[in-house]
């Protein structure tokens, strides 16, 4: 009998979903669920405590290599932390998907202790008690754990891995999403350690095994392009304040261009190679092959751009001139803006006056120099920039999305120029948030949200960020939007 969702009725227990059968007879979740598992001779028991328990479950994962028994245990433990309400919580049943890589880089076939042979090279392992280990025989060298394969199951992964670990998943894993994974960790920590260096005035050094991580992705020619692009960008800035503690956004954007301009200078000729391979002949046509060809070779002349070799510039205005679809023009556009060259201001005038009547586009363009790094100090300020650009025709702060596009990406997206060691950044925040809040407190109270997390810096800026922030709680005629939130970051 076919069973049709009707929708929560409420909740017993955590969750109270209810069905009905095609004939109207109702049954209750939990009756569904004894349906399920006596058709499949399964308990789902555990399985239903992820609706009645609140919180993410970490998953901790550790692995023990004997060499004289040829064997690797791999031991899981989960544990989930205490909410209003529920203290103690009970095991869950995790699905956890396993591979294990040899050190050629390849998968080992999965032989647990007390099988007669050996099986694929990703086994689904379920976790239903607080901790459990499981033993591979059969294996020669010690390997590398590849856990949580296709993203099995929603939990927090600790597993203790050294940059020599991450580089080699990085390089080898054959799970997409572990690869990207390992990518993006090993990224954030190199990153980390980047910034730490320049706040404390050491060299930044970029780890050699990263760079030949990073390489192994760029020339293969057997993965897909738009995973390659994807996993080679690196994590966004916001995200990665977030992971700093305290978060000092100078540092971060010293981290972020040096790594940048390291990786397109020592790959050169690998990006420039790829960039020349991946090019899409033809007319245009939506195809998620040439999708991704277009997005890896835009990746590859950001990377050369930053470098700043007169090659990649002549690259990036070439692609600029004579590009067929928009995704290839605006690619150049990033490039040359993601540059020190003079060419890019050219560029930018060319792309006004070819979109300066299609109103989405220049939001486009409003964002893109908004958010633009300074790439050298004799660059003209971000903040000088703006307002220069809210002096063009097609601005209004009358206009939400321009709002949005032009004043919330430099306040939200660009934070090394807007945490400007002079405040002129604060001081401008609050010039428009009193501003916008006269004719629209909506729009007001979400440009106000850019330093409701202020409290996440250094203490110098956080003393900066409290005049301005004081500085509008003292407007007059403040609305009760704005009030709000400048109230809350202030308590």
């Amino acid at each position: 009998m076919l069973l049709t969702l009707l929708g929560r009725e409420g909740f017993r227990n955590g969750m109270d979903l209810y069905f009905s059968y095609h004939d109207g007879q109702a049954v209750t979740c939990d009756d569904f669920v004894g349906c399920m598992a006596e058709a499949n001779g399964a308990d789902l028991d555990l399985f239903m405590r992820w609706y009645s328990q609140a919180g993410t479950p970490h998953l901790k994962a550790e692995g023990v290599y004997d060499a004289a028994s040829r064997s690797y245990t791999l031991t899981l433990s989960q544990h989930t932390s205490p909410t209003a309400g529920q203290p103690e919580k009970l095991p869950l049943h995790i699905p956890v998907a396993v591979g294990l890589i040899g050190p050629d880089g390849a998968d080992l076939p999965l032989q647990l202790e007390g099988e007669a042979r050996p099986g694929d090279t990703t086994r689904v392992l379920n976790l239903r008690e607080a901790s459990r280990s499981w033993c591979f025989t059969g294996i020669d060298a010690e390997p590398v754990p590849s856990i949580l394969r296709g993203f099995s199951a929603p939990v927090i992964l600790d597993i203790a891995e050294d940059n020599a670990r991450l580089a080699f998943r990085m390089a080898h894993d054959a799970d997409p999403f572990n690869r990207w994974d390992a990518s993006q960790r090993f990224m954030e920590r190199v990153v980390l350690a980047l910034a730490a260096d320049a706040a404390a005035g050491r060299p930044m050094e970029v780890p050699q095994a990263f760079g030949h991580a990073f390489r192994a992705l760029l020339v293969s020619e057997t993965l897909d392009p738009a995973f390659v692009a994807e996993t080679l960008a690196l994590p966004s800035e916001t995200y990665l304040l977030e992971r700093m503690q305290p978060a000092d956004p100078a540092p971060l954007r010293a981290a972020l261009i040096h790594l940048t301009r390291e990786l397109g200078q020592a790959m050169q000729a690998d990006f420039l190679a790829r960039y020349l391979d991946l090019e899409v002949e033809g007319d245009y046509r939506y195809h998620p092959l040439d999708a991704g060809k277009r997005a890896l070779r835009n990746l590859c002349l950001r990377y050369l751009a930053a470098w700043g070799g007169p090659t990649a510039i002549d690259l990036a205005g070439k692609q600029f001139e004579h590009a067929g679809n928009m995704t290839e023009r605006y690619g150049a556009l990033v490039a040359l803006v993601q540059s020190d060259a003079p060419r890019r201001i050219d560029a930018l005038a060319a792309f006004h006056e070819r979109y300066k009547d299609d109103a989405l586009v220049l939001d486009k363009w409003f964002q893109l120099q908004a958010g633009a790094w300074r790439w050298s100090d004799s660059a003209p300020a971000t903040l000088d920039q703006v307002r220069e650009l809210m002096a063009n025709p097609a601005f209004s702060l009358s206009n939400p999305n321009k709002v949005y596009s032009l004043l919330g990406t430099y306040f939200k997206a660009n934070a090394a120029e807007f945490h400007r060691p002079d405040g002129a950044g604060y001081a401008f925040w609050a010039e428009q948030v009193v501003a916008l809040d006269k004719s629209n407190p909506q729009v007001a109270s979400r440009m106000a949200r850019a330093l409701e997390g202020w409290r996440k810096f250094t203490p110098e800026i956080q003393a900066r960020i409290r005049l301005a922030l004081e500085k509008v709680a003292a407007a007059q005629g403040l609305s009760p939007d704005v009030t709000e939130i400048i109230g809350k970051a202030l308590a």
